[in-house]
């Protein structure tokens, strides 16, 4: 008994010491140049049904997915769902016409949300560049968690994977996440209502 109370006792000061070292705030930003106008990134970007075309999301976490809203418009939201339950949501904060894109996440796991802003910067009138800038705010003891079970280094690797799955799909010939030439989709044509969900 004492000798669990001890072994108790050092866990939680492992623990405390873990988390007095690890950062309460992750933020970095990932950028990518993507031959298409800014118009058309723009809407890869803030439409769902597009989005979720190309994110490494759904595919790496096997989850499926569905739009709930208006797509495409603050408010509009992104259901995430692990063997037919749903375990959280996506959901577009912020527009700016050509400009940016503001997502937060709400999901298992500690208490989190963490913010995804991209920012369009048109090259020309066929070229921009998107940066990523990611954002999240973790509460002690999460904190120690997040940092050395190296969940820092995996979302960051995601967040590259998915501007390399935005720029496939942006460019002629519009590949999926899977690498299938998808053609450009409509604006606006959605897939996904009337409650469809998608792999």
């Amino acid at each position: 008994m004492e000798i669990a109370f001890y072994i108790v006792l050092g866990l939680a000061a492992l623990v405390a010491l873990l988390s007095a070292l690890a950062p309460t705030r992750v933020a970095y930003t990932e950028e990518i140049s993507v031959d298409a106008p800014v118009e058309d990134v723009y809407d890869d970007i803030r439409l769902q049904e597009h989005l979720m075309r190309w994110s490494a999301w759904p595919k790496q976490t096997k989850s499926s997915c569905s739009v709930e809203g208006p797509d495409g418009e603050v408010g509009a939201k992104t259901l995430f769902f692990t063997k037919g339950k749903r375990v959280g949501h996506q959901e577009v904060v912020h527009l700016k016409e050509n400009e940016e894109i503001v997502l937060t996440l709400v999901g298992p796991g500690p208490p989190h949300r963490p913010k995804l802003t991209f920012e369009l910067c048109p090259e020309g009138d066929a070229r921009t560049r998107v940066m990523a800038h990611f954002v999240n705010e973790l509460p002690r003891p999460f904190n120690a968690i997040w940092k050395f079970a190296g969940l820092t280094k995996w979302t960051r690797e995601m967040h590259r994977k998915d501007l390399a799955g935005l720029k496939a799909f942006s460019e002629p010939p519009h590949r999926d996440i899977d690498g299938t030439i998808v053609g450009r989709p409509p604006t606006g044509a959605n897939p996904y209502e009337h409650g469809q969900q998608a792999a």
